[in-house]
């Protein structure tokens, strides 16, 4: 007798829980009024007390830990990372960190510092992380992927998100400006992998890193009957309400960000995933 082979599970993790109260709301309702299963909590984000307090009435919510970087306050005492952090105390901004990963002039020990910090913060507020990821996918990079899975492993961590295109088909009606970018995080998160001693698990498939700031209903509706059966595959999104200031960000500013809410709380992506008998799962899955 043939098997049957297990329907698509489905993994739709919302990015930045902790961010702004705008992100927090539109991550809450997106869980309860569609289909977002997962989140990831940054312990640096202005609205990580807000978030903790949310998290309560969403008790099916899969959380992970979103490691940062750039640009927030670190969770570690400043002056135990000094390299990481500028004269405002703050951890330094995006391009700067990014040229130090890329060259190997970054301190690990002190990003091994900050990432445990971050941890342990999550969990003393009592969420057990289902997983970790990074803001900007900096933890693909060759130069600390390494230091993320031996912290993530220390605190019990099991799962990871493999932070790279795995088709050239996931390109396909991209933005032309989210193509370097993608291949940049892609070849990063293939090197990494050479080294890492894989004890974390992952989804077999990661989407949303090419259309991340373009990911809209028609998209969804499109990707949806793609996913193959018996696999597990992660779409990551960046929902918020829409309110909040601009601050320049374009496609990743609270308009889009909205564009993103509505297309998970669909009445028609709802349908979709019901007709196409998708298992809608957290990293939990994998354990």
């Amino acid at each position: 007798m043939t098997a049957v082979p297990r329907p698509p599970r489905l993994i739709v993790n919302a990015d930045d829980l902790g961010l702004s109260e705008a992100v927090n709301r539109a991550i809450f309702d997106a869980h309860r009024l569609g289909i977002l299963t997962s989140t990831s909590l940054m312990a640096t984000g202005p609205a990580f007390a807000p978030a903790i307090a949310g998290l309560a009435a969403c008790p099916q919510l899969g959380v992970g830990v979103h490691l940062t970087l750039h640009d927030e306050l670190p969770a570690s005492d400043p002056a135990a990372i000094p390299s990481l952090v500028g004269a405002d105390g703050r951890l330094h901004p995006l391009g700067k960190v990014v040229k130090r990963l890329l060259t190997g002039r970054i301190e690990r020990e002190e990003v091994r510092r900050e990432y445990d910090a971050q941890l342990a913060r999550v969990r003393a507020s009592g969420v057990e992380p289902t997983h970790v990821d990074s803001h900007c996918h900096l933890h693909a990079f060759p130069a600390i992927a390494d230091v993320a899975e031996d912290v993530a492993e220390r605190h019990g961590v099991r799962c990871t998100r493999r932070a790279k295109a795995f088709r050239w088909s996931d390109y396909s009606g991209a933005p032309l400006k989210r193509w370097p970018l993608g291949l940049l995080i892609s070849t990063c998160q293939r090197l990494s992998e050479r080294k890492l001693r894989g004890v974390l698990k992952s989804p077999d498939r990661f989407l949303g890193l090419i259309k991340s700031g373009a990911l809209d209903t028609e998209w969804l509706l499109a990707t949806l009957p793609t996913l193959p059966a018996g696999s597990v595959t992660e779409i990551m999104v960046h929902p918020a309400d829409g309110s909040g200031p601009d601050q320049g960000l374009e496609d990743h500013g609270p308009a889009q960000r909205r564009v993103e809410y509505e297309a998970l709380v669909s009445p028609r992506v709802r349908q979709r995933v019901q007709e196409l008998g998708i298992e809608l799962v957290t990293y939990r899955a994998l354990c």
